[in-house]
């Protein structure tokens, strides 16, 4: 009898245990998910969401405006289904919100994401495109903090628009954005990033294939440069891929007060056999004559540059740098240094615009430092060195970076370009 009345005792202890057990796990909160097929369901399930955060799924289909308002507490995270299209979406007043997975593009009118006065927003792995309407598909970031724009696709941001597209459009309310690991292509008459930022912009890993000149007006039609800034503070544009434009200024142009600018570990190529007979006349312009303010600190290092054609006015050079930075205290100017340059037959633009001039390797043309290296390179189809290359350590280590455009670090003695040398790939 005792020995029944202890196994008894036994199995309701374990019991009690499982029970308890049980309660403690059933009361953690999981965060919610709401899924949502319509404009009123979405309002709904962020208004239920704006103190807890969780998680909002839409169906797939058509949605024509989402507007994400003032809300606090934990992380809101919004994903598409396959099939989910959006035409526009606010971000107001609103902060930690992730958006991903859907296409925004337009149904009856322009598409666009904007946001205003919003802080702590990840935009990830959507597809930007107008492609074959008369609208545009776009990014604005007008007023916000903390923001990241990753892992997507921009192409056909606005080819048949009558108004002037980008891409991206950034103004100077906004701070701390990161642009990265994107791929910008074939867009007719825009810039794929372009405008003004407050501070802290960082544009990394990106890849921008085919700026292409449209068939409208030629006031619309003017302008293809891939990234062209006009202010900010603290830009690092590092370890992307320029391709070709056709009808703008350069592959990448900063100009008025866009001030300590770091432009390190990218390659800039001139050609794209997709569209035979291109040819990029120009990688980096750095001020421009008309402007009221010329950048100040810029500091050029560890580029690849296959970049270099001769242009309408005559200039031949892979880079160019404004006249009148003879009239700027030389410690503001751009520091020039560790890069392979194709073309620098117009030298004297970018010698005496530089503060400093150093370590670079100049294809065709004239090196401004004497004593540094004019003539062939030798680089494979990736603009990557080859055993015998003249890049192979001799840049100066106090401008290369740590590490090279693929992440890996670079040598005691580091060499002239994006790409470290590795024996054997």
């Amino acid at each position: 009898m005792l020995r029944v009345l202890a196994l008894v005792l036994a199995v309701a202890s374990a019991a009690a245990v499982i029970t308890m057990e049980g309660r403690a796990t059933s009361g953690v909160k999981k965060p919610r998910t709401f899924l949502v097929g319509s404009e009123v369901g979405f309002a709904r399930a962020a208004k239920a969401l704006r103190d807890s955060g969780g998680r909002i799924v839409l169906r797939p289909r058509l949605y024509r405006q989402l507007v994400i308002g003032p809300r606090s507490g934990k992380q809101l995270q919004i994903v598409g289904s396959r099939g989910t299209r959006v035409e526009r979406i606010l971000f107001w007043r609103t902060e930690r919100v992730s958006l991903g997975n859907m296409t925004i593009g337009p149904i009856r009118g322009d598409a666009r994401i904007e946001l205003q006065v919003a802080r702590h927003i990840d935009l990830h792995d959507l597809l930007i495109t107008a492609r074959g309407s008369s609208r545009s598909a776009s990014i604005f970031v007008a007023h916000a903090h903390h923001v990241t724009i990753r892992r997507s696709i921009f192409t056909h941001c606005g080819d048949f628009s009558p108004d002037f597209v980008n891409c991206v459009t950034l103004n100077r309310g906004a701070h701390n954005v990161v642009i990265e690991d994107n791929r910008f292509h074939d867009c007719r008459g825009c810039d794929f990033v372009h405008g003004r930022f407050g501070s802290w912009l960082t544009i990394r890993r990106n890849r921008f294939d085919r700026a292409l000149p449209c068939h409208m007006s030629r006031y619309r039609c003017g302008h293809n440069d891939l990234v062209q800034l006009f202010a900010g503070q603290w830009l690092r544009v590092e370890a992307n891929r320029f391709g070709v434009y056709r009808a703008g200024g350069a592959q990448l142009y900063l100009t008025d007060d866009v001030d300590h600018a770091t432009i390190v570990n990218n390659v800039f190529v001139g050609t794209d056999p997709r569209v035979p007979g291109y040819r990029a006349r120009m990688a980096i312009v750095i001020g421009a004559n008309e402007s009221k303010r010329l950048p100040y600190y810029a500091r050029v290092a560890n580029n690849t540059i296959l970049t270099g054609y001769r242009r309408r006015d005559g200039y031949e050079g892979s880079i160019r740098m404004s006249s009148r930075y003879g009239g700027i205290k030389r410690w503001k100017r751009p520091i020039v240094a560790n890069n392979v340059i194709t073309l620098l037959e117009t030298s004297w633009r970018v010698c005496a615009a530089s503060q400093r001039f150093v370590r670079n390797v100049v294809v065709e043309g004239r090196n401004c430092a004497a004593a540094d290296y004019a003539g062939p390179v030798d680089l494979d189809a990736f603009g990557r060195p080859l055993a015998d290359s003249e890049v192979i350590d001799l840049a100066n280590r106090h401008y290369a970076p740590p590490i090279d455009i693929t992440g890996r670090r670079r040598d005691a003695d580091p060499d002239i370009g994006a790409y470290e040398y590795r024996d054997g790939g």
